[in-house]
């Protein structure tokens, strides 16, 4: 039940400090141009007040540090004033960005509203997830360690290591976050739970596709070889970088691609080393560095199975592609991206469009930018999961079902892929 708000007044003044307590609610301090006392704004779409789309709208347009102007009113619960020594405002109203933030350096929140920061250090205790207490003086800064900068300085509680003592500890940081990754993304459905290093996938995402979609490029392959066009191609491979998968796809297999990638990127001779190392190492099921200065590997990473090199348009998959590049796009038999971002979904779309079969790996979302993308059940996609569910709900018109698979590889390994019912 959608629940209004009646304004009281309309603030104008800067963003100090914002905070997400979870995916339904955040609040804001704002320090008014018209120097009268800082106050607080809180949005929230659980109580029907905010829808999920407007709540995004919001969160963004309050970036700290930008100056925002917004309609505000009293709170739906009472108790959200009590005790408070500032004011409490809730709004669901638009808001309007009057100077924004565009400095390259992040923000230095404000401490909240209430509290100062202490003149001097005050040992306190931490309570880690498994329930141990330890005194913050023990453990190391995390922003120190991470960036090797710290915005409190001597006023942090938290160690700052210098030295050998700040390489240890990095190293002891960057294991602890590993281990911490792979246990915050197990997952008990993917069958590869021992995978491979995320060096190798390209490579591993390349014979997927081979296997998956054998009789689409086979048939590719054929009518390439068929024909005198000078634009055709077997493989689209968009936001593909430096071509990695065309390249393995090329060189490795003998199928033509395209790669279509905005930004002309350097192809350096290491380049071509390493990728030729990386699918040795795939050819031989060497997990662990080989003797890369013995002969006989030596003699391996000179040669290559083909001599089909891909080519590079530096152009976006969008509208005006399809028409520039309608030849092209008639030939190929198979769209692909492996973590394209925001390309991620033009391929499916654009594959969908052209009754071509897709094979995407999904990674980043960009829900900021993409916020108008809802599930069938109206919510808005913001995680990966959520954009694979978006994708599989596209509609194929009848022509087969939009699936999912996982590859074994670390990271963001889950392809969606579609082979239209027309082969």
């Amino acid at each position: 039940m959608s629940m209004d708000i009646k304004t009281v007044c309309t603030i104008t003044g800067q963003v100090r400090r914002r905070r997400k307590l979870c995916k339904f609610l955040f609040f804001v301090e704002i320090q008014p141009t018209d120097n009268s006392p800082n106050s607080q704004i809180f949005f929230r779409s659980d109580d029907g007040s905010l829808d999920d789309f407007s709540f995004q709208e919001s969160l963004r347009a309050c970036r700290p540090g930008q100056v925002i102007q917004v309609q505000v009113g009293e709170p739906h619960n009472p108790t959200e004033q009590q005790g408070k020594s500032y004011k409490v405002w809730q709004s669901n109203k638009p808001v309007s960005i009057i100077v924004p933030y565009t400095d390259r350096e992040a923000f230095l929140q404000d401490p909240p509203l209430g509290s100062t920061i202490p003149k001097k250090k005050v040992e306190k205790n931490i309570e880690l997830s498994n329930g141990v207490k330890l005194s913050k003086s023990s453990l190391v800064c995390k922003y120190w360690v991470n960036k090797n900068t710290c915005e409190r300085g001597e006023l942090c509680l938290f160690q700052h290591p210098v030295d050998e003592q700040f390489e240890q500890a990095r190293i002891q940081w960057l294991e602890e976050r590993e281990k911490n990754r792979k246990i915050a993304t197990y997952n008990p459905d993917d069958p590869h739970q021992s995978k491979k290093p995320h060096g190798l996938r390209a490579i591993i995402f390349v014979e997927w596709v081979r296997k998956t979609f054998a009789k689409e490029l086979e048939k590719g392959v054929h009518n390439y070889n068929e024909s005198n066009a000078s634009e055709k191609s077997v493989v689209l491979d968009v936001a593909g970088g430096k071509g990695e998968i065309s390249y393995v796809l090329g060189r490795g297999f003998g199928i033509p691609s395209t790669v279509v990638e905005p930004v002309k990127r350097k192809l350096p001779n290491y380049w071509f080393t390493r990728l030729r190392r990386l699918m040795y190492r795939f050819e031989t099921g060497t997990m662990e560095q080989p003797d890369w200065k013995s002969k006989e590997i030596q003699v391996d990473l000179m040669t290559w199975p083909c001599n089909v090199t891909p080519t590079y348009l530096h152009t976006l998959l969008d509208d005006q592609f399809l028409l520039d590049h309608a030849e092209l796009v008639s030939s190929v038999s198979l769209f692909i991206g492996l973590h394209a971002d925001q390309a991620t979904i033009p391929i499916v779309e654009t594959a969908l469009k052209a009754g071509k079969a897709f094979a995407v790996v999904p990674c980043c979302v960009f829900s900021h930018d993409n916020r108008t993308r809802q599930l069938k059940s109206g919510e808005l996609v913001t995680t990966t999961e959520q954009q694979i569910q978006y994708i599989c709900e596209k509609d194929t018109q009848g022509r087969g079902t939009i699936k999912t698979a996982y590859l074994d590889f670390e990271g963001k390994n889950v392809v969606v892929y579609w082979i239209p019912n027309l082969f």
